[in-house]
This record gives structure tokens, C-alpha cells and sequence, in this order.
């Protein structure tokens, strides 16, 4: 008797800016507990959300060095490959366009940020694309907006099993272990010369240090 291979594809967006070890673990938990083929990280260009000015190409460079070694994860860079602004809509239309209407996607987001969905461009449609994988830590007790509460309510899925017998159309939210960083911080640290040992790959710290990136107001380009 055979097995068919999972079919799902996972979409993590962020800035990583810089990638750091809570991200890759984050992937790692859900490549090995939800059934997905690949995770494809993919770095945001110029978000109308989120101002960030380290040059693209250090972003693309941190993220090859840090899931070097790590089987099923993938960078995909077609979003500072655009013209500015950065729509998640966009990226979306455009993988759909290429896997075709029957492959399962979806796109991984943290509470954070699917707190603020309200304010995404065309945010009632991704659903229609892909599915939400929404990443919380145990014991959040997030509040959502009415007007996004209501939404969640028609699209919410319970099951994992969900998100790889249909295509798009739900929203899975999903507890991981925390991870007591986040890339501001190590910014920060890095300007103050604290030690960001505990936060970041070796590759990923060397390569910072290579080209002193965060260590003055003005990023290098």
C-alpha cells in the first residue's frame, strides 16, 4: 500500500529583518506537526505597513545562510523582485496563477499581524487564495475587531487535515513554542553591542558582522 505525499505549500511572510532563530523553529514546528510539502520564507519588499531600510539583498543573503541544512524550507524572493508597495494579495494572485486552482496554500502569519488584517489590501479576498495559518503563542487570548471576529467566525477550520483537502477558504490558528525574541531587539542589541548569540545562526551573526549591518542609524547598502 502506498501513501500520497503531502501536497500542501506553505507561504511564511515577514520582514526578517534580520531572520532569526524563532523563525526558523517556528517552520521547523510546522513542517513537522501540519502536512506540508515546503515552506517558502518570503521576504517583503517595502510593506505600506512596516518601513524597513536595510538593502534587499542582506535580507535574501541572512535567509539562505539560515535555513542552510534545514530540509523542506525555501526562500522566495519574488515579492523584492516588484515594484513597491508590497501587497500580500499580489503574491498571492501570483502563486495561485502558477500552482494552478487545486494545490493547497497556505500563507503563515503571526497574531500579530493577523490582528491588523483589517488594514491589508483586498484582506477579505486571501481566502479566496490561499488558506491563513495563523501562529500564536500558548496562551494568547488575542481580542479581535469586530468587523475581523465576524470574518474569522465564517472561515475558522479546528483540523489540520483542513488545510490539504481543499485548495484555499480557511483560517487555522495555531499554538507554537515561544520564542523570546524578536528582530527589533536584535537590532538593538547589535547597536549596543550586546551579544545576539542566543538569537541568531552562527552564519547569520558572522555575516552581520562581515558587512556591519544594524550597528548605525543608516543601514548599509
Amino acid at each position: 500500500m502506498t501513501t500520497s505525499s503531502p501536497a500542501l505549500t506553505g507561504l511564511y511572510g515577514g520582514s526578517f529583518n534580520p531572520v532569526h532563530v524563532g523563525h526558523i523553529a517556528t517552520a521547523e514546528a510546522l513542517l513537522a506537526r501540519l502536512p506540508f510539502r515546503e515552506i517558502r520564507l518570503l521576504p517583503a519588499a517595502r510593506s505600506p505597513l512596516k518601513e524597513t531600510s536595510l538593502a534587499d539583498h542582506h535580507r535574501v543573503a541572512m535567509l539562505r545562510l539560515a535555513i542552510g541544512g534545514h530540509a523542506g524550507l525555501s526562500v522566495d524572493d519574488r515579492e523584492l523582485r516588484r515594484p513597491p508597495p508590497s501587497f500580500t494579495i499580489d503574491t498571492l494572485r501570483e502563486i495561485r496563477a502558477e500552482t494552478g486552482p487545486d494545490t493547497p496554500l497556505a500563507f503563515i502569519m503571526g497574531l500579530d499581524s493577523f490582528l491588523e488584517l483589517p488594514r491589508w489590501k483586498d484582506w477579505q479576498q486571501l481566502t479566496s487564495l490561499a488558506h491563513l495559518l495563523v501562529v500564536s503563542r500558548p496562551g494568547s487570548h488575542p481580542v479581535f475587531a469586530p468587523e475581523l471576529a465576524s470574518w474569522l467566525e465564517k472561515h475558522r477550520i479546528t483540523h489540520p487535515e483542513s488545510l490539504e483537502s481543499r485548495p484555499a477558504g480557511g483560517v487555522l490558528l495555531v499554538e507554537t513554542a515561544p520564542h523570546a525574541v524578536a528582530s527589533r531587539d536584535i537590532r538593538a542589541a547589535i547597536r549596543s553591542g550586546q551579544s545576539t548569540s542566543d538569537w541568531l545562526a552562527p552564519a547569520v551573526r558572522d555575516y552581520i558582522e562581515t558587512h556591519r549591518l544594524y550597528a548605525g542609524d543608516a543601514e548599509p547598502q
